[in-house]
């Protein structure tokens, strides 16, 4: 018999930065830049993005400028929608290693188009930056 986890245990084994690790995009805006590049209806790329949601003392709480708040969406900076997950993973590994202002934390996962102006998106890994005081 397989060993079972305890809460705590697999909480700690999820490696996600987004809570339920899952989102979704009501609108083409959302992407910027990369809004040429979303897929078409019924297909899936890889996508990555920051965002600037981090965890301090066990809550999450989102970066915005010069004050924290809680309770309000993150703001999210999308780095490139690719068509090769290597490509994605490999644009993810160098995100993480440079954090750029507030969006320190990162994720990267599968978007999937259900309609022209509806994507789903579901995270396959992430960071979630942890705030610590010394």
């Amino acid at each position: 018999m397989k060993k079972v986890l305890s809460f705590e245990d697999f909480k700690n084994s999820v490696n996600e930065s987004i809570q339920f690790g899952s989102y979704h995009f009501s609108d083409r805006t959302s992407f910027g830049e990369h809004s040429d590049d979303l897929p078409e209806k019924g297909e899936s790329k890889f996508l990555v993005m920051s965002h600037t949601e981090v965890e301090f003392d066990g809550r999450r709480y989102r970066l915005d400028g010069q004050h924290t708040s809680f309770g309000q969406s993150s703001k999210r900076y999308i780095i490139g929608i690719f068509d090769d997950e290597a490509a994605a993973t490999e644009a993810y590994k160098n995100a993480v290693k440079k954090p750029v202002g507030a969006f320190v934390s990162f994720s990267m996962g599968t978007l999937t188009a259900k309609s022209k102006f509806a994507f789903m998106y579901n995270e396959k890994d992430g960071h979630l930056a942890k705030i610590k005081v010394r």
